[in-house]
């Protein structure tokens, strides 16, 4: 009988899928789905690859069972106004069964002009739903005005909630890029996501980003058109229990027995961080393929970690000499994180400060125990620096 593929049991570079696989995080999921179900807008800001996207993504496929509609769209994905506006309102008219098929349709042949049946639809959804259909439906039209376009793709959620009596949560994940400029000016973009959704009673928000500070100066500095529009939702740590437990049903998956000895490793070498351990235990699985057996022991474990450290050696050399781009007192205070030492040791604050808030907007950094406490946001990262990096 075939193996299942450790990518498949431990993702490492997505979100966790189904949302019923969720390790931990089952308060958040059931917090985040009650709040937006009642209306409350949500914002959650994580560092990547701590699991935020899977916990909003969890959350959403929870109210869509609930017959809510529901948007998501990726600010990673969508990089300027003109395609954000488009997959909006594509990602909203999906919400109808009988227009999901055509979208896919468009986006499968953009360059195809619409004939017969399907133009006839186009007509009588852009008569019913107004201007926004049309970009959703007709991609390959000149764009004038992308900011007045992602206007009208920001109404249509409302628009078509209120049509077929529905509520409607519309997810969108890295949102701090707003303040990039790609989308045009920030004040003025922010200012016509405010005016849209403010007018939208039937639309719920649940906003991620995955730069903190960015975050909460959009929705906590009064001269921000974003001010108080959504309160913080702090996802909660994975315990050590939930990981033993999660990862055990997971490598139970493929008839998989595993020692404690080889959990309690896999876990102190995550160090809690989603992403670290699931790696870990992916190439642990992985080494339990290649030596075909279903016992994962201590041995495996360890070649676990070894091929986690193995698989992330060329993300973290490019990673160092990011750092060493930004000069030599973030290269010091990088190696001394990753020894749990003081980040101020032997430093002028100010430098480091600059140093730490220089690290801290790459999410490199994180402030993982409150205000004044730092650590390196990747636990692999930081056994990569400790092993590779001298300590001065």
């Amino acid at each position: 009988m075939p193996r299942t593929r450790s990518r498949d049991l431990f993702p490492s570079e997505e979100p966790i899928r189904p949302p019923g696989k969720l390790i931990g995080r089952q308060s958040d999921l059931e917090e985040l789905t009650s709040q937006l179900a009642d209306g409350l807008h949500r914002i959650v800001a994580a560092p990547r690859r701590t699991g935020k996207s899977t916990a909003c993504e969890a959350t959403i496929a929870a109210l869509r069972r609930r017959r809510f509609y529901a948007v998501s769209v990726s600010l990673f994905k969508d990089t300027n106004a003109a395609t954000l506006a488009e997959t909006l309102a594509q990602e909203t008219l999906a919400n109808r069964s009988a227009l999901k098929r055509l979208v896919e349709r468009v986006r499968r042949l953009p360059s195809r002009a619409l004939a017969g049946r399907s133009l006839t639809t186009v007509l009588r959804v852009k008569s019913e739903l107004g201007e926004a259909a049309e970009i959703a439906l007709e991609p390959t039209r000149k764009r004038q005005d992308p900011l007045r376009e992602l206007s009208l793709a920001l109404e249509l959620p409302q628009r078509i909630a209120e049509r077929d009596d529905r509520q409607l949560i519309l997810f969108i994940d890295e949102l701090q890029q707003l303040t990039s400029g790609a989308y045009g000016d920030p004040d003025q973009v922010t200012q016509r996501f405010r005016e849209a959704l403010h007018d939208s009673p039937r639309v719920t928000c649940l906003f991620a980003g995955s730069v903190e500070h960015l975050m909460r100066e959009m929705f906590s500095n009064e001269r921000r058109a974003l001010y108080q529009f959504g309160g913080f939702h702090d996802l909660s740590p994975i315990s050590e229990e939930e990981w033993r437990h999660g990862l055990r049903e997971r490598f139970e998956a493929d008839d998989c027995a595993i020692d404690e000895e080889a959990l309690e490793l896999i876990v102190a070498a995550g160090e809690g961080h989603p992403r670290s351990t699931m790696l870990v235990a992916q190439q642990a699985h992985h080494a339990s393929v290649e030596e075909g057996t279903h016992h994962i022991d201590g041995t495996l474990a360890e070649r676990g970690q070894r091929g986690a450290l193995a698989a992330d050696a060329g993300r973290h050399a490019d990673l160092m000499d990011r750092i060493r781009a930004m000069g030599n007192t973030p290269v010091e205070v990088s190696v001394r994180l990753a020894h749990q030492r003081s980040p101020y040791e032997n430093l002028e604050k100010k430098s480091a400060n600059r140093a730490l808030n220089a690290l801290a907007d790459a999410s490199i950094v994180i402030r993982p125990a409150g205000r004044g406490s730092w650590a390196l946001a990747d636990p692999l990262f930081a056994a990569y620096v400790r092993h590779e990096i001298h300590a001065g």
